[in-house]
């Protein structure tokens, strides 16, 4: 908590840290896991540790990194959202459309999100970064708000009505001065609104929008490292468990784990819960069995489901809690940045740190096994050190 890094300090190249709640996340985090209290095991071959990390990591991209977002409405008065940011099972599709529902007065059961598709959809540079819900998300905004102005317009050109006083709701256009005016997105977005003249004002609504960081370089002196603005933020968190270990063994058991991160905006908490959650388990795997074993030819030895061990749901702490801690980003989509990748991250150092702090082990290369451990508390100079 002393160390942890605070809005407008310098970071490694000497460009100041954008706002975030890193202390929150760590003070969170260690009332959940009641860090400094003592607890004992049932079984006395066996002790119970806690261990704690903290985090920081930007999204990793070029300095032109750039995505873009269509926009279109339909004779019902929904619409399509086209973007080419990539579903793997983070939750693109659901976050992609409340941006545009929010923007645009719609219920969620009036968006349709479009999968990528080379021949239609614009373009997007990359789903990889834990990026795309900043990124993506602020070319569909933008793009939204492009639509929204073309249909504010449409109404105002209509009826003679000041656009500040039109806003968006319920799948259509209401009026702050006039409680009664209400006009469905269906009777106009394609066809447009027939004047008191016969005539037509508007047509098919279309938006776009295009988003790239045009704060960013990686021109740094070559000397000192210092200089440039190679990230465009920083997503914080910081994660602990407590684990059950035998002492004899080596082998542990995760009882309980909290992690929190500062994602700006939760745009769908339950999403973003979800994927704390996810990141936590596979962080466990590598923190405990995942690793690639060769022989002296380099073929792999354990390149099967038997041999490379994952963890399973008995694997997984009964006891998992998630926290969201929301400092906005500036120029995040209503305040949102990514934390997907981040969240497995703790979870190594946190495991590494329980076994340090409950048997005075430390291991310094992953997995974290029960055999290392137990070799390691079997070692004549550990116990030599441990006497002392």
């Amino acid at each position: 908590r002393i160390n942890a890094i605070k809005e407008g300090e310098g970071v490694a190249y000497d460009v100041p840290m954008n706002p975030n709640g890193l202390i929150e996340c760590i003070d969170k985090v260690a009332a959940e896991i009641e860090w400094g209290k003592e607890e004992k095991s049932d079984d006395p071959n066996k002790i119970i540790a806690k261990g704690f990390a903290s985090v920081w990591k930007a999204p990793a991209m070029p300095a032109n990194e750039s995505s873009s977002a269509f926009i279109k409405f339909s004779e019902d008065g929904s619409i399509n959202v086209l973007v080419s940011g990539m579903e793997l099972g983070q939750g693109l599709l659901t976050v992609m459309a409340k941006i545009a529902a929010e923007v645009l007065g719609l219920t969620l059961d009036k968006v349709r999100v479009e999968l990528p598709d080379t021949d239609r959809n614009p373009y997007e540079w990359q789903t990889v970064a834990s990026h795309v819900t900043w990124s993506c998300g602020n070319a569909v905004k933008r793009a939204a708000i492009d639509a929204k102005n073309k249909i504010l317009d449409t109404v105002q050109r209509a009826h003679f009505i000041d656009k500040s006083q039109l806003y968006l709701e319920d799948n259509g256009v209401k009026c702050t001065t006039q409680d009664s005016f209400y006009i469905p997105f269906s009777d106009f977005v394609i066809t447009g609104i027939q004047t008191e003249h016969n005539t037509w004002i508007g047509g098919p609504i279309l938006g776009s929008g295009m988003f790239m960081p045009e704060y960013t370089n990686a021109m740094v002196d070559p000397n000192t490292g210092l200089g440039g603005h190679p990230m465009v933020h920083y997503t914080v968190g910081a994660g602990a468990v407590k684990v059950e270990i035998d002492k004899e063994t080596g082998r542990m058991k995760v009882l309980k784990m909290a992690e929190a991160f500062d994602l700006g905006k939760a745009i769908n908490p339950d999403l973003a819960k979800d994927q704390i959650n996810g990141g936590f388990v596979q962080g466990l795997g590598t923190a405990l069995w995942e690793e690639c074993i060769f022989n002296e030819k380099g073929k792999m030895l354990n390149d099967g489901f038997t041999d490379y061990k994952i963890p399973t749901i008995l694997d997984v702490p009964r006891d998992m809690n998630p926290i969201l801690v929301e400092v906005p980003q500036p120029d995040g989509p209503y305040g949102a940045r990514g934390h997907s990748e981040h969240t497995m991250i703790p979870v190594m150092p946190a495991i590494a740190n329980a076994v340090a702090n409950g048997l005075g082990v430390r291991i310094t290369d992953v997995p974290v096994t029960s055999e290392k451990v137990a070799m390691r508390m079997n070692d004549p100079k550990y116990k030599e050190d441990m006497r002392k």
